[in-house]
């Protein structure tokens, strides 16, 4: 691979909770030549404090809409897990968030725009969960050179890692799964259920290698 080959400003990695996201972006940096950071979804997430976010863990039912904010109850401005398959097994859970956690979302893209913008690149992983996170990642990447790796996995895959980690909301997987992927197209995409992530790495490389950023559209 030749260190000369141009390398891009952004390379944003989406796909659903535990696909193995951060393991492959580690790999990825490992694996090119170029000086990337990693920044992820998940490391924003613990800038916050603990109370908006901890209590996620107990899933909620469906909230009456009419619920007053109660003292104390912070993840109903952070983020709440509500399942929406209701008394149904598996659980599919959605993430509720509040007006905190909206703020940080939507900070995401630009504080990686600002570390290009000091002239560092970066490996993004992130979490597309609705159209208003895709757009926010197109306003605050346009004029970079970005690409975009789409990172999918079987669900019953992802379900086995949800219960083998012990730390994550058990039907989160599935109430992201066929989200995720819906707001953008991708110029590589990886398997992790059918490959490690070394393997994964190499895919998006190689990816890279064949692609002129030249005759792209610059943003996401």
């Amino acid at each position: 691979m030749s260190n000369s080959m141009q390398w891009p400003d952004v390379i944003l990695v989406n796909g659903p909770s535990s696909a193995g996201k951060s393991t492959l972006c580690r790999a990825l940096r490992a694996r090119t030549p170029h000086p990337y950071l990693c920044a992820g979804f998940d490391d924003f997430i613990g800038f916050s404090a603990p109370r908006y976010y901890m209590g996620a863990g107990h899933v909620e039912g469906t909230p009456d809409s009419d619920e007053l904010l109660l003292d104390g109850d912070f993840t109903e401005q952070g983020v709440r897990m509500i399942n929406i398959s209701a008394d149904a097994e598996p659980p599919c859970v959605v993430a509720r968030f509040g007006p905190v956690f909206r703020r940080l979302l939507d900070s995401m893209a630009p504080a990686v725009r600002a570390l290009v913008d000091g002239g560092n690149s970066v490996i993004f992983d992130h979490v597309l969960h609705d159209k208003r996170s895709y757009e926010s990642c197109m306003h605050a990447f346009e004029g970079l050179k970005v690409f975009r790796v789409g990172v999918h996995c079987p669900l019953e895959v992802l379900e086995a890692r949800e219960r083998a980690r012990g730390d994550r909301v058990i039907g989160r997987a599935r109430g992201l799964v066929d989200v995720v992927h819906t707001f953008c197209s991708y110029e590589a995409e990886v398997d992790t259920g059918a490959m490690d992530a070394r393997a994964c790495a190499d895919k998006v490389v190689a990816d890279l290698s064949s692609i002129r950023l030249d005759d792209r559209n610059d943003g996401a």
